[in-house]
């Protein structure tokens, strides 16, 4: 027992170390800026977590963050790296407002989950060129989803300044979705949306389906040895490639829920730090599902308390950008630590 003990605390000690440096990191930061380090504590914590209105905030930040990791941690199950979930992202906030402009009269109970299968059909379908190139020419994935990204900037870029602009606003928008389209809060106050229910089922079905399946089991036996794979008979090039489709189709509904659950619009810049963020949880967890969403979590605190400190304290945005890169460095540094020592 006391082996076991302090195998989990060995494993455990450097991920712990690694958030207590974010937390010095940012002291120090905000010290050097001539801000009072305590209070930009108070003012994190209180403005993620501090009240129902908070932590709606950062439940809102959660949904995508944790979509887009789950995207990531499919493809990794079976040995591939979808650096593209930001671009299926916003293939998948395309397809919403897609559906919501060429069918704007459909009822709700049609619209919103035709949205939201629009939005993984279009986040699969961005992902369909990199899984061919893996497949048939065995092009390095990251390449080629990573490449991927940039296209879907300028597609954006494209449709929300093209005849979907809104002229009301001076930004690269494009028109509000209809009412139909709108996803029912569970709670109005605090602003709580169904979308957080989908995203724990999702999360429900992609665990049943990498544990309890055929399919899941042939993802992990390519992730584990593709060669042993296919001596038994797994088609472990085909698999590796329709990880990264279904992977694609996870961060296409973060895109779909992101539109009917928030934003309501398409807007250009909408992804963020999601996808960079969510390589995190990701990386560190991507075996266990529950830590991934836990870590998620902790990280939209993170997002949410640095965007307040801009707001409140009047710390400039860079320093909410540089912290976040101290978290991922600080825990990817901890995640190779550990790996060294096993």
């Amino acid at each position: 027992m006391k082996a076991q003990q302090s195998l989990v605390i060995s494993k455990l000690l450097p991920y712990i170390l690694s958030f207590l440096g974010v937390v010095a990191s940012v002291g120090i930061l905000l010290a050097l800026i001539g801000k009072n380090p305590f209070e930009g504590y108070r003012i994190l914590l209180s403005s993620s977590l501090g009240s129902p209105g908070s932590l709606s905030l950062t439940l809102l930040d959660f949904v995508p963050l944790f979509l887009m990791a789950l995207a990531f941690v499919v493809p990794l199950r079976a040995g591939k790296y979808n650096v593209g979930n930001e671009g299926q992202f916003l293939l998948g906030a395309v397809g919403a407002v897609t559906v919501s402009f060429v069918l704007p009269n459909l009822p709700s109970v049609i619209g919103i989950p035709l949205l939201l299968v629009a939005g993984m059909a279009f986040g699969s379908l961005w992902a369909v060129v990199p899984a061919f190139l893996l497949y048939r020419f065995r092009v390095n994935e990251i390449v080629s989803t990573i490449s991927m990204n940039f296209i879907a900037y300028y597609l954006v870029l494209f449709v929300t300044t093209g005849p979907w602009h809104n002229p009301l606003v001076g930004y690269p928008q494009t028109n509000q979705i209809g009412s139909n389209y709108i996803l029912p809060s569970l709670v109005r106050t605090p602003q709580i949306g169904t979308g957080l229910i989908i995203t724990v089922l999702a999360a429900a079905i992609v665990y049943f389906y990498i544990s309890k399946t055929p399919a899941g089991f042939e993802l992990r036996a390519v992730g584990a040895n593709p060669r042993a794979s296919l001596v038994y008979g797994i088609k472990s090039n085909f698999v590796s490639a329709m990880s990264i489709v279904q992977g694609a189709a996870i961060a296409g509904l973060a895109g779909a829920i992101q539109v009917a659950g928030l934003l309501f619009s398409l807007q250009y810049g909408m992804q963020g730090n999601y996808g960079l963020l969510s390589l995190v949880p990701a990386l560190i967890s991507a075996s266990s599902l529950i830590g991934v969403g836990l870590i998620s979590f902790f990280i939209a605190v993170i997002d949410t308390g640095t965007s307040a400190l801009q707001g409140v304290l009047g710390v400039p945005y860079e320093i909410g950008l540089l912290i976040e890169s101290l978290l991922l460095l600080l825990i990817l540094l901890a995640k190779g630590y550990g790996g060294s020592n096993r």
